[in-house]
């Protein structure tokens, strides 16, 4: 019976993985546009005296402490120019796909192959998680914790001074349980069950107290941030067909959503870099993605050793399934994009075990190097679409804002006095690849949102909150605001225009422009808006 291969990768394979990472957000030369919660987390929250009174303990902004402690004295601080928290987090990222071979190495595990590190690291589904900084500053960072603390824990299972690694362990555990929920449900649990194999009886004492310390935290503060509302647990009886539902909404995103990237991104990435000319960047790819699926193949010819993925794949279904616990037992929660992530090692380790159990023959080694050549370039390519679609949405989100603040000044009524209503508002205003939720919408989606996005554009925290009145939905003006309020509209095209309000016999308002035009009409009574 051949041996299992415990080898580590060659150091020039992580060379050109990194320049893979670089690649995938360098179309834009790195630079990051703020979308949605970014401009109040990062923008408008730096405007405060004392963000720590104001912000963190009066805005109950503590819901997950570490990180709501980085977005005010880590990364709010790179504003306006956020390029160096995104480079930062893509690092961190990358190194996480380091730790994660390093963890297995540690273990005896048998090593996993590059497709691994290819699809963690890469795969356009974890593009919400990655690029949109309000999301990576708490899952990549709050993973990359939990990877280090995995690495210590395994290191001190053959350490003679064990005691430091259990204390980096312990510490590094800890921290990342500051980020957020499903980082506290994998940590715990990845840890107790590697205590429970290694048979560490004693030492199993320090992930539950890690748990009961984050726990008493949440129960302190329970009435903080979204807690109170989203920690409501799903009753008994609907428990299973809850974690069913939830099953669902996993499925949806991981294959049917996950197809649209690639049945419309792979399309409009290659299009986007044909029309711009970027045949440089292409190449590059092109060059990057061969030489990876050439030294992959390489790698495997050179095992001296056999193959045996199935501790891989098993491995994999529960690292895939663990992060989604907290959605099993919270009622009045569901699945986003961005909460796939921490899924997505396990669904690399499984996907890079069914691939390797071909790689017994010459053939089957072939095959699997030029699947990682290959699916290198589509995810290199796709995530060219996905950060376009973020430029386009965060210039969509500063152009709206900029017209409001010149039309509130000129009437005098952006003094935080004066209700500010945004006619005709959607919650989408540019066209994006693959709209999902909170992927790829605008700031009108939200008062909060348009909010972030004035102060953070004004530089001032004293500018009102917008109100964004779709055609979607029931929005309830109290008829003096009407009378008294600035009342814009958004034009198709983007432009923002001054509208002024003309009572009808009938009660119901005509808004019109400064031409006399109607733009729409408000009914009173009904309290829906529709456009003209």
């Amino acid at each position: 019976m051949g041996k299992t291969r415990t080898t580590r990768l060659s150091p020039w394979f992580w060379l050109l993985f990194g320049a893979a990472m670089v690649l995938k957000y360098g179309y834009e030369k790195f630079r990051y546009y703020p979308v949605l919660d970014d401009w109040i987390q990062y923008g408008a929250f730096q405007l405060y005296d004392d963000p720590f009174r104001q912000i963190f303990l009066n805005y109950s902004y503590h819901t997950r402490p570490l990180a709501s402690l980085f977005d005010l004295y880590v990364w709010g601080k790179f504003w306006p120019n956020l390029i160096g928290a995104f480079i930062l987090i893509t690092i961190i990222h990358f190194v996480s796909c380091y730790l994660l071979y390093r963890i297995f190495d540690r273990l005896g595990l048998p090593s996993l192959g590059t497709l691994a590190a290819v699809l963690f690291g890469l795969l356009p589904l974890g593009s919400e998680a990655t690029y949109w900084l309000s999301a990576s500053s708490r899952l990549v960072v709050g993973l990359f914790l939990m990877l280090c603390s995995l690495y210590f824990l395994a290191a001190s299972f053959d350490a003679k001074k064990k005691a430091g690694y259990l204390i980096g362990f312990a510490v590094f555990q800890l921290l990342s349980f500051g980020f957020y929920e499903q980082i506290i449900a994998m940590g715990a649990a990845c840890s107790l069950l590697l205590l429970l194999w290694k048979k560490k009886w004693w030492q199993v004492f320090l992930p539950i107290l890690n748990v009961g310390i984050i726990g008493a935290y949440y129960v302190v503060f329970k009435e903080g941030g979204n807690t109170e509302t989203r920690g409501q647990l799903v009753p008994g009886e609907r428990l299973l067909v809850h974690t069913g539902g939830v099953f669902h909404e996993f499925y949806d995103i991981v294959v049917l959503l996950h197809a649209k990237f690639y049945s419309v991104g792979l399309g409009r990435g290659l299009r986007l870099l044909m029309e711009n000319e970027s045949y440089v960047y292409l190449l590059l790819t092109g060059v990057v993605s061969l030489v990876i699926g050439w030294m992959t193949f390489r790698m495997l010819r050179e095992e001296d050793g056999l193959r045996r993925p199935g501790v891989q794949i098993l491995i994999g279904i529960l690292l895939a399934v663990i992060p989604l616990t907290p959605f099993f037992i919270l009622d009045q929660s569901g699945l986003a994009l961005r909460n796939v992530f921490p899924s997505l090692i396990g669904l690399a380790l499984m996907i890079d075990g069914l691939l390797l159990s071909i790689t017994k023959s010459g053939a089957g080694k072939a095959v699997y190097g030029a699947a990682v050549a290959c699916l290198t370039f589509v995810f290199i390519v796709v995530n060219v679409a996905e950060v376009v679609d973020y430029k386009n949405v965060s210039q969509a989100d500063r152009h709206v804002a900029e017209q409001i603040i010149s039309l509130g000044k000129q009437a005098k009524k952006i003094n935080g006095k004066y209700p500010v209503y945004l006619f005709g508002a959607e919650p989408e205003l540019v066209k994006v690849g693959v709209p999902f939720l909170n992927h790829g919408r605008n700031t009108t989606s939200s008062d909060w949102a348009m909010a972030g996005v004035m102060r953070a554009v004004g530089g001032t925290r004293y500018y009102p909150a917008v109100t964004p009145v779709t055609v979607r939905d029931d929005i309830i003006i109290p008829e003096k605001n009407i009378n008294r309020g600035l009342l814009l509209g958004l034009e198709p095209d983007l432009r923002v225009v001054s509208l002024r309000p003309v009572k009808r016999p009938n009660g119901d308002y005509h808004l019109l422009r400064e031409d006399g035009t109607r733009f729409g009409i408000y009914f009173i009574d009904k309290q829906y808006f529709r456009k003209w």
